[in-house]
């Protein structure tokens, strides 16, 4: 039987992430362990595939209604993204043969569709070849929002929602930003390993590693290989965090011997983080919404020797099943939220979630912090933080808060933080903005519980 190859395994997890909605990166390792014959390159080259046909699938898409004789909404999935996987090589990836381009595609279509199938994305890719200077996209002045969506491959809400607020020129910035393939942000796991020690051990290995600006933990790797084939990643001495998610257990700042509650705490980074800063000394109730996510955490903190962690089963919205009467010196409201201030590293997010997303989850956003907020004691720390870049799901969600709980406060954060970080500092929040600071959009607030 003849080995599946990287364009087809490509397929493959473009139909599921459009189907089931799975993570790509999570389909990627899947893929890695399931097809073993895929060499370095052969992973190099998948990853590539995918992540690029995410990021510019608006703009592939244009094309394709563009030369295409059936309407666009006809197409079925698998021919669609056998047409994006063929136009992707052939406009983004100079080093590919066109050639192969065009008759790995073909072939892929006739298992799909038969020799109809085949015969239409050859006429879609080779008409594209020979058109693709006729190809006309929206016209800057007369529709730049448009124009941004389309050639940037963001979605036209979206677009439209920045230059409302921002601006264009501020627009094309982000745009840009999120389009760029992003370094490799690992944390190192201080229980076991120093930072410096760990990046002179990356450097022996040929790695390009440096220690991150910000946080005290990170190491930013550049041309990185595949995560799979990262020297030490089964040995516990690091994982793979962005710096600005670092951030936030230096905010929380938990101590040794303190008990702390994590009610969103899956898949563990920032729950170990949290150990880490404790020394594995104290308390650490991690909660999620099933096992399968407890088990995550679980087997994270296994492998980086954190000790002190206890998962549960629970709703961080509802009741959870834990005593009345035991509060907690620090609790972190990592809530669930749109994402999108990670869309360089998850281009998925731009096509699975919309603006309807974000009033929903700004509502269980709120019943989340009003829940955990119950469980904070008398001149306790209660930490909320989202990878999101919108008022909705951050300043507004605070605010609304604070107006029905005036037993907390909005807690000064300058003295947390290190002179570098201060222009992070905005009306006593923290937030990050992917464009402006090479890393994830994110914002954090610290409340704290007035005495009793």
């Amino acid at each position: 039987m003849r080995k599946k190859t990287p364009r087809a395994i490509c397929i493959e997890i473009l139909n599921q992430v459009e189907k089931a909605g799975r993570h790509p990166d999570h389909l990627l390792n899947d893929s890695f362990k399931r097809y073993r014959h895929l060499t370095s390159l052969d992973r190099s080259f998948l990853t590539e595939l995918t992540y690029g046909i995410l990021r510019w699938r608006e703009k592939l898409d244009w094309s394709i209604r563009y030369l295409s004789t059936i309407e666009f909404q006809k197409i079925e999935q698998e021919t669609l993204n056998i047409l994006r996987l063929g136009l992707y090589q052939i406009q983004f990836l100079t080093k590919t043969p066109v050639s192969a381009a065009v008759n790995e595609s073909v072939g892929l279509a006739k298992k799909f569709r038969g020799r109809g199938g085949g015969g239409f994305v050859n006429a879609i890719l080779r008409s594209f070849i020979r058109k693709k200077e006729e190809i006309h996209f929206p016209d800057v002045e007369q529709d730049p929002a448009l124009y941004l969506s389309v050639t940037q491959s963001h979605p036209l809400w979206l677009i439209q929602r920045w230059i409302k607020e921002m601006g264009i020129e501020e627009t094309q910035g982000i745009c840009t930003f999120n389009n760029r393939i992003p370094p490799l942000t690992l944390r190192t796991n201080s229980l076991t390993v120093r930072r410096k020690e760990l990046i002179e051990r990356l450097r022996k290995k040929g790695l390009k590693a440096i220690p991150t600006e910000y946080s005290q933990d990170g190491i930013l790797l550049d041309d990185p290989p595949p995560v799979s084939e990262l020297p030490f990643i089964n040995e516990g001495l690091f994982i793979i965090q962005d710096e600005a998610s670092q951030l936030v257990t230096s905010m929380l700042d938990p101590k040794p011997g303190e008990r702390i509650l994590d009610g969103c705490a899956s898949p563990g980074g920032k729950t170990s983080h949290m150990a880490q800063s404790m020394r594995n000394e104290g308390e650490i109730y991690a909660i999620d919404l099933n096992r399968e996510k407890c088990n995550l955490i679980n087997a994270l903190c296994l492998r980086l020797g954190v000790r002190i962690v206890r998962t549960m089963v629970g709703d961080a919205s509802k009741k959870l099943p834990i005593s009345d009467e035991m509060k907690f010196d620090r609790v972190l409201a990592d809530v669930l939220c749109s994402g999108f201030g990670t869309l360089r590293r998850n281009p998925d997010l731009k096509w699975r979630k919309g603006e309807g997303d974000i009033k929903r989850l700004s509502e269980l956003q709120l019943a989340i912090l009003d829940n955990l907020s119950g469980y904070v004691k008398s001149g306790g720390t209660l930490v909320y933080s989202t990878c999101t870049i919108f008022v909705e799901e951050n300043e507004e969600v605070v605010e609304q808060f604070l107006k029905c709980h005036s037993e907390f406060q909005l807690d000064p954060i300058s003295q947390l933080l290190p002179e570098k970080c201060q222009p992070f500092i905005k009306d006593g929040y923290l937030k990050t903005f992917p464009h402006k600071d090479e890393m994830d959009g994110f914002f954090i607030a610290r409340l704290k519980r007035l005495r009793d």
